[in-house]
């Protein structure tokens, strides 16, 4: 479960989420969407513990399995070496380390150093240090940034595997077409306020139900 209950929180005065609230059942995925500076970074740090709420609550079942938008890593440590640390850091055996890889989609990758990965390779090795332990909630911002389309649509199929296996999934994204293929409710972020959460339906559906909602000048 992930969970947000009237969450609200400034920066020297600025109101940057004022009553957010919403949840991810297990084996559902809920696609967060809103246009650039909506709250959604914000959100997700209060979700995750990164930053305490003005006001308001977070709640997830833990352990949770992150994917920031920019994924950085240990330039200097090979991709297996970095796994091996975080999977020490959070108790899960070295053994999962190359099923999360080949899940990832990173499994070519094990012997590279992390600083000499491709903006697409970080992300993969990023996606592959989340499912270590295969944890039962995901929050995942833009998992498919900086990949080629056969990389995007097994992330897709990914992402519906996690579901399908229990987990809780919030998907951050600003790909309408991602959230009409992966997500069984959209939620759409405003100026730091929730104005719908709704079904996705396809993805024209999508399109012109998000630009009544954001309007076009906020997409610019």
């Amino acid at each position: 479960m992930i969970e947000a209950v009237g969450l609200s929180r400034q920066f020297g005065g600025r109101e940057a989420v004022r009553d957010v609230s919403f949840s991810v059942a297990p084996g559902e995925v809920v696609a967060f969407l809103g246009p650039n500076g909506a709250g959604k970074t914000t959100t997700i740090r209060l979700l995750l513990g990164l930053l305490r709420p003005g006001q308001g609550r977070a709640a997830l079942t833990r352990p949770v399995g992150y994917l920031p938008e920019v994924f950085a890593g240990y330039d200097a440590m090979g991709v297996s070496s970095y796994l091996g640390f975080i999977a020490r850091m959070k108790g899960v055996p070295e053994a999962e380390l190359e099923p999360a890889l080949d899940a990832a989609g990173a499994g070519d990758l094990a012997r590279r150093p992390v600083g000499r990965l491709s903006k697409g390779q970080r992300q993969r090795v990023g996606l592959a240090q989340a499912l270590l332990g295969r944890p039962p909630s995901y929050v995942l911002d833009e998992p498919t940034q900086g990949l080629d389309p056969a990389q995007v649509v097994d992330a897709r199929a990914l992402v519906r595997s996690l579901a399908s296996e229990g987990a809780a999934v919030l998907l951050s994204t600003h790909l309408l077409a991602e959230a009409a293929a992966v997500a069984d409710r959209v939620v759409v972020i405003v100026r730091g306020r929730v104005v719908a959460e709704e079904r996705p339906g396809e993805a024209g559906d999508l399109e012109r139900r998000f630009l009544e909602l954001v309007g076009r000048g906020e997409l610019s």
